[in-house]
């Protein structure tokens, strides 16, 4: 009886030493491997991605009234990533990321001064790939559902706002030459103009992302602000600058998961008036052409002002 007793711990010692522990748990971390969670089982793949969009949507709901009530108003965000043991699928650790922008336009000189940071939001249920998958399809409210061993996803999410990545702090000088393209105008017709025709811009950066910009490593690079110092006394463009976030996800040998986060603030060349811009970006004659692609006065579309600085 001792003998069997015996040979059945060192069966149990040999299997718990396989790299995965009987509690699904790791224990030695240089013998387990990590993979992707979206690796782990048919249609995982599509099921991680309707969870990011699914997040990314109950996020934007919410961001206004929280997280982006500060320094950066446009907190966006990128991807969702997890690592998950290869063989019985217990996850080690999970990371979204964000990004986020903010300009000042040098009131003087006309130069956009830009802050450009991302985040990598780290959180670590207890449980497995798939049943975390299906926790999150299942809830109503995913970003607000309590997962197992810890709390929520936006718990998790306030401390790591505090903590961007690559904050750079602008400053000016004083002077009354150069306004923001936002503060150029004082009647609410001009504003909504303007801003239609920023989103108008948005809009066809994300038309034409998946087969261009979002066709390298960073498949999930976001537009953010665009930035336009503009000559106060005639309305003349000085310069603009429009920023972009990206992300793409790693598995270090311990399986935590790290993130690759990038942004861009790529100048876009426009010689004319801001009414001018304006025009070409809220236009409705030429419906099939989309307004990243349209030239802007001097003739250079905001397409290829970007084309080689984003993924660049």
């Amino acid at each position: 009886m001792q003998r069997l007793a015996y040979v059945s711990f060192v069966l149990l010692t040999a299997c718990a030493t396989n790299g995965e522990a009987l509690d699904g748990s790791e224990q030695d971390t240089t013998a387990t491997t990590y993979v992707d969670i979206q690796e782990f089982g048919n249609g995982a793949e599509d099921a991680w991605y309707g969870i990011r969009d699914k997040l990314n949507g109950e996020f934007d709901q919410v961001c206004g009234d929280t997280f982006c009530e500060g320094d950066f108003s446009n907190i966006t965000p990128l991807s969702v990533f997890c690592s998950v043991t290869s063989k019985n699928a217990t996850v080690h650790d999970c990371a979204w990321t964000f990004t986020a922008s903010q300009h000042q336009v040098d009131p003087k000189l006309g130069s956009v001064g830009v802050d450009v940071v991302t985040y990598q939001c780290h959180f670590k249920p207890k449980t497995t790939g798939p049943k975390l998958i299906a926790a999150l399809q299942n809830a109503d409210d995913a970003l607000h559902a309590t997962l197992p061993g810890m709390g929520s996803i936006y718990d998790t999410l306030t401390d790591c706002f505090e903590h961007p990545i690559g904050e750079t702090p602008i400053t000016v000088q004083a002077g009354t030459t150069y306004v923001d393209a936002e503060d150029y105008y004082v009647s609410t017709a001009s504003i909504a103009r303007w801003t239609t025709g920023l989103a108008n811009l948005h809009r066809g950066f994300d038309d034409v992302c998946g087969d261009t910009f979002c066709g390298s490593d960073f498949g999930d690079v976001q537009a953010l602000d665009l930035g336009c110092a503009i000559t106060k006394s005639t309305g003349n463009v000085k310069a603009c600058t429009w920023n972009f976030g990206g992300s793409y996800g790693q598995i270090a040998k311990t399986g935590d998961v790290a993130p690759v986060t990038k942004t861009w603030s790529c100048p876009v060349a426009v010689h004319g008036t801001i009414g001018a811009m304006i025009t070409v970006l809220t236009s409705t004659t030429d419906p099939q052409t989309n307004a990243i692609q349209r030239a802007l006065p001097g003739g250079t579309s905001a397409y290829d002002s970007i084309a080689g600085c984003v993924t660049r």
